[in-house]
């Protein structure tokens, strides 16, 4: 029998919906008898456009949030996304050539604009039908962007999300709770012992200027019985800078890019970073309170209300607010606060995410 095709498209604005994206793809890998490619049309089209957009977007969240805020509102209050459909031409004809060539028998879409070009081109006839899955990688605070994007089903990870969906006006009865579709790899680790603190692990994922990432390290490095990790990433200068810092910030650790972010995490009692989508959900999926340094406004506002409501970690934005929330919850009262945002993830935790999604994918084709 031959293997089903299934496209997922996906876009670079932000890590979620890419993490989600290929989350999903190797869900379907391991679950065999499927055949799951991930496109990222917008830079298949237009690479070099597509590269300044992100190059755009990771901008202003760093250093101009306001103006981000500015405009998930513009999309979220106004019709300026309808006005802009007409010129997603090039876009459109793209997935019409990949949608003719691949003939899926379903297609997933982690990013709303694909949603609604998918949509018109089934209408129109162009190509044949085929059921169409939405993933939506936002929480809480939806803008009207995912609420008005066309879809079979509507995936979504967690209770409040659906709810806030529903008040957007989606129906129902084509949302479903499946969590949010982390790497599969978490299913096996969040099977895995976390011993008990002193020592306890802190993993940090720094974001912000130099000077601010330093008294954060400096800070955390000096607090006693705390094993502190910094990642970071792709961001070369930030991690020579850090290397360079002198035997007054202490002992820690100090990685540069690493495809571990799922064990790291389920090796580290607290994790420490900004509110965005995925790494929000992956904390959630393994069960490891979140203290978050940097919320982009609008988009990740909602990440912050769901560990607010789960009472599974707090916002701390500036260097003494993050130093002083690990000392209050790891080394105050034997670790209480920590051990009480432990017992909440527990309760919620969705490690199968991403397997309950092709699950459900998989029974309606």
């Amino acid at each position: 029998m031959d293997a089903k095709k299934i496209l997922i498209f996906t876009t670079g604005f932000g890590d979620g919906h890419n993490s989600a994206a290929r989350n999903v793809r190797d869900a379907f890998v391991s679950a065999g008898g499927f055949d799951a490619e991930v496109h990222d049309t917008y830079a298949e089209v237009s690479p070099r456009a597509a590269a300044l957009l992100q190059f755009g977007y990771n901008l202003s969240i760093q250093r101009v949030p306001a103006s981000w805020k500015a405009i998930f509102q513009v999309y979220d209050k106004t019709p300026l996304f309808d006005w802009m459909m007409p010129t997603l031409g090039k876009l459109e004809a793209a997935m019409k050539r990949l949608l003719e060539e691949k003939k899926p028998s379903a297609v997933v879409t982690t990013y709303p604009v694909y949603s609604y070009l998918l949509h018109r081109l089934m209408i129109r006839g162009d190509v044949p039908r085929c059921p169409h899955f939405m993933v939506v990688t936002d929480s809480i605070v939806i803008n009207r962007v995912w609420n008005r994007a066309p879809a079979d089903w509507v995936l979504v990870a967690n209770e409040p999300t659906r709810a806030a969906m529903i008040r957007g006006g989606v129906e129902e009865s084509k949302i479903q709770v499946l969590g949010f579709p982390v790497s599969p790899r978490f299913e096996e680790l969040a099977r895995m012992s976390l011993p008990p603190g002193p020592p306890w692990k802190v993993l940090y994922l720094p974001s912000g200027s130099r000077r601010r990432v330093a008294e954060v390290v400096k800070g955390l490095a000096a607090l006693p019985g705390v094993d502190l990790t910094v990642v970071t990433g792709r961001h070369k200068h930030l991690h020579e800078f850090l290397k360079g810092l002198d035997g007054s910030a202490g002992t820690f650790q100090l990685l540069g890019w690493t495809d571990r972010m799922p064990e790291l995490l389920a090796e580290s009692h607290l994790f420490i970073g900004k509110a965005g989508g995925a790494i929000v959900q992956e904390t959630l999926a393994i069960a490891r309170p979140m203290i978050i340094s940097h919320v982009v406004a609008g988009q990740e506002e909602g990440n912050v209300d769901l560990l607010s409501d789960l009472q599974s970690g707090c916002l701390a934005t500036t260097p003494g607010a993050i130093v002083a929330a690990v000392r209050r919850a790891l080394l105050e009262n034997d670790g209480a606060e920590w051990g009480r945002w432990r017992e909440n993830l527990l309760r919620v935790s969705q490690p199968a995410a991403a397997r309950q999604t092709v699950e459900f994918v998989a029974g309606r084709l």
